[in-house]
């Protein structure tokens, strides 16, 4: 029995990846990366770590197949998918001999769990966008109840310049289309 009562609890249910149970994902990854704070018992180390290389490994994959649905030039699919390569990295590791190598590794799964939360929250609210180059640093991106009908044909020309793979057109064009934005639509925003 450890010295001090109830501090040997290993946990309880398996932990879900639905986003019912965000609560209970974000407490698992709070306590496992409070480990610097605080060492619990090894056995809880062993549920931690087991129950977040449960999580890592399906939420990676669900994260990667969001990010596969976006644009190759999408920032947000970008990051996504270099934290689901840190991810199955930390997982490939595994925790070495020791229980300081133990606590490490399940502070480094929290870490990746956390990390692949955020992602797959901002998968989640950003709705993909399926033209290429419409999403990016320095792109016009026209909400979808825009009724100008300039601002609706060099949106149209970008596109068609992209598909052609015409990067110097649609620069151009990204540019004559910031400059009517600011022009002609200067009072509305």
């Amino acid at each position: 029995m450890p010295p001090f009562p109830f501090t040997g609890h290993t946990g309880g249910a398996a932990i879900r990846t639905d986003t019912a149970n965000i609560r209970t994902i974000a407490e698992l990854i709070n306590e496992t990366t409070a480990t610097e704070r605080w060492l619990p018992a090894p056995a809880r180390v062993r549920t931690l770590t087991a129950r977040l290389r449960v999580f890592v490994d399906r939420t990676a994959a669900d994260v990667e197949t969001a990010a596969g649905q976006r644009p190759a030039g999408d920032p947000v699919r970008t990051e996504a998918l270099i934290a689901v390569r840190e991810a199955r990295h930390r997982l490939g590791l595994g925790a070495g001999a020791g229980y300081a190598s133990a606590i490490t590794f399940a502070r480094s799964l929290g870490r990746v769990a956390e990390e692949l939360l955020r992602h797959q929250g901002a998968m989640a609210q950003v709705p993909a966008v399926t033209v290429p180059g419409t999403a990016g640093p320095y792109v016009i991106v026209l909400p979808q109840t825009e009724t100008c009908p300039h601002c609706l044909t060099l949106v149209g020309r970008r596109q068609a310049q992209e598909l052609h793979r015409d990067w110097s057109a649609a620069r151009r064009t990204n540019t004559q289309l910031a400059e009517h934005r600011n022009a002609a639509h200067a009072a509305l925003c």
